[in-house]
This record gives C-alpha cells, sequence and structure tokens, in this order.
C-alpha cells in the first residue's frame, strides 16, 4: 500500500496529511469554532467510516452539524454513540444511546460493537471522534477513569489504522487534567480566535506548518 493511501487529509484545513493509527486532541473555545474544526477534521472521502461519540448535543444535532461543515453524514457510513440527552427517537442499529457521559464502560462497548459494524461493512478506514470530552470530565470522579477510556480507544484506533479525533474547551478545566487527557494522544491542535479570525497550530506531530496558521471555519 503507498505511503499517500495510508495517510489521513484534510480538505479545508491547513493540516498536512497524518499516518493512519494518529490520535489528535483538538483543543479551543466551545463556542469559538472547536465544533466546526472538529467535525472538518472527521470529514473525509465516501470510503471512509466516520464513528462518532457525542457527549453535548444529541444524535440528530451533531448530524447536522457534520453535514454543515461539508461532511457525508450517509448512514452507511456513519455510526453515532450519543450520551448527550434521553432518547430522541434517533437510536438504531446505527446510532447506540447511552444513558449519561458518565458509564464510559458502556460508551466503549458501543464504539467497539459500532466499529467493527462499519469494518464488516467493508470501510477499513474509520475516523473516530469524541465531542466533547468536557461531559466525561464532569461526571468523572477524577481524571484517571476517563485517561483509560482515552487510552484504550486510541490504542484500537491506533491497531485498525483509523484517526482519532476527540476535542475539548481547556478553559473548562483545570491545566493538571488537560496535561493528563494529552497523555492519551499523539498530537494537539490548538485553536483560538481573535481579531483576525481563527488560527490553528500543531503540537507534538512531525512534519506540520510551525506556529499559528489562519483556518477558516
Amino acid at each position: 500500500m503507498s505511503q499517500v493511501k495510508t495517510r489521513y487529509g484534510f480538505e479545508g484545513v491547513p493540516l498536512d496529511p497524518v499516518p493512519a493509527g494518529t490520535n489528535l486532541l483538538v483543543t479551543g473555545p466551545s463556542l469559538g469554532g472547536l465544533r466546526q474544526l472538529s467535525l472538518g477534521l472527521l470529514s473525509g472521502p465516501a470510503d471512509e467510516g466516520i464513528l462518532l461519540v457525542t457527549a453535548d448535543v444529541s444524535a440528530s444535532e451533531v448530524v447536522t452539524d457534520f453535514e454543515a461543515v461539508g461532511g457525508d453524514a450517509d448512514p452507511g457510513r456513519m455510526c453515532l454513540v450519543d450520551c448527550a440527552h434521553e432518547s430522541d427517537g434517533t437510536e438504531s442499529d446505527r446510532v447506540h444511546g447511552i444513558a449519561t457521559p458518565a458509564d464510559l464502560t458502556g460508551i466503549g462497548m458501543s464504539l467497539s460493537a459500532l466499529y467493527e459494524q462499519l469494518y464488516d461493512d467493508g470501510l477499513q478506514r474509520v475516523r473516530v471522534g469524541v465531542y466533547t470530552l468536557g461531559p466525561l470530565l464532569v461526571y468523572a470522579d477524577d481524571v484517571r477513569p476517563v485517561y483509560r477510556f482515552l487510552h484504550t480507544v486510541a490504542g484500537r484506533v491506533r491497531a485498525a489504522d483509523g484517526l482519532g479525533v476527540c476535542a475539548v474547551d481547556p478553559a473548562a478545566h483545570d491545566e493538571r487534567t488537560i496535561r493528563s487527557v494529552a497523555q492519551a494522544f499523539d498530537g494537539t491542535v490548538e485553536l483560538r480566535e481573535g481579531d483576525a479570525g481563527h488560527q490553528l497550530r500543531v503540537r507534538g506531530l512531525s512534519g506540520q506548518p510551525d506556529g499559528w496558521v489562519d483556518v477558516t471555519l
């Protein structure tokens, strides 16, 4: 397999393609483009699957947001774990509902089952996302169970040559928590919003643009 085919690209985002198996932590203001950037990184070609844990908004809302950033939410390639709200009627074999973000075991089991389903459907390249980590951290007694959950998810992504993208607003948590969470990832994509618009920079990954670069969200 060629090197190009083993990498994941990001159309419309000023990042170079990353190797298969890469896990990214996206940090930034939740009301300042974090959702748009995270979902944009998860958007990919039609021959890639999408597996998304939504902890802040319902499954139906995140599908709308995903399509708004140009993503293809074809149910044949997209599966969701909804732990944000009580049932909104969207549960199916492609959408698993979890009663609370505190149920990390249940979320992990649904992720594994849906990952296998996408793989069985012939989608061997899968982008896996969590938006956002905030509720998981709030409901947990401390950061350790969330780190273990993320470490397990990242390991699954790495073993399956997938792409992991998880988002968090660092302003909502203490610095120690963010540092602990970041250890589960290969690199961090930082987002900021200023008078000139949105900018991002990458930490921990080689072959990426240096410093802050403009990004349109």
